[in-house]
């Protein structure tokens, strides 16, 4: 899309208009419009600039697959800016993981659990590490307002990011952890 002038003010709908124009492109079938994630989606997706639909972790989501995600317009600038710089240092592959501190409680798992399509939060010490990870069935049986800390396990295997790279080194981290 150009436009024809300089702007000065912001557009509203009844300012644009599509003029239809010669491509490159052969047929609009030539179009790859698939997500890069491996999920092999090919529809380009848009959430909603709603506040209860877009937020940082469904903007986040979306621009890993492909898609759009529009921040709502009662948004300050500043937060606006803060969730897009955000974004923009997430891994462009790999979820980004829910966290808590051995200090939390397991009612505060749960409660992140319920909010987010995860199998388990982790619990990280304070120089940020892996110390151990929360599921749902940790926190079965036992007071809800017991720590993280006394109820948190360590994970069977344990991949770095780095090791999602390349094809070679998924192998090649597979085969150190079994």
């Amino acid at each position: 899309m150009r436009f024809l002038n300089d702007l000065t003010h912001e557009l509203t709908y009844s300012d644009v208009f599509l003029v239809p124009s010669r491509s490159a492109t052969a047929s609009r079938f030539d179009v790859d419009l698939s997500a890069e994630d491996g999920t092999g989606s090919t529809t380009p997706l848009v959430a909603a600039n709603m506040t209860a639909v877009t937020g940082r972790r469904m903007v986040e989501t979306m621009a890993r697959r492909g898609g759009l995600g529009v921040l709502p317009q009662d948004i300050p600038v500043e937060v606006i800016r803060q969730v897009a710089h955000w974004v923009k240092q997430r891994h462009p592959v790999m979820e980004t993981p829910l966290k808590v501190t051995p200090s939390h409680t397991v009612l505060d798992v749960l409660h992140l659990l319920d909010k987010r399509n995860h199998e388990a939060v982790c619990v990280v010490d304070e120089d940020r590490r892996l110390a151990g990870v929360v599921t749902q069935a940790d926190g079965e049986g036992v007071d809800r307002f017991s720590s993280v800390g006394a109820v948190m396990r360590m994970p069977q295997v344990q991949l770095a990011a780095e090791d999602f790279e390349e094809e070679s080194s998924r192998a090649e981290a597979l085969q150190r952890a079994f």
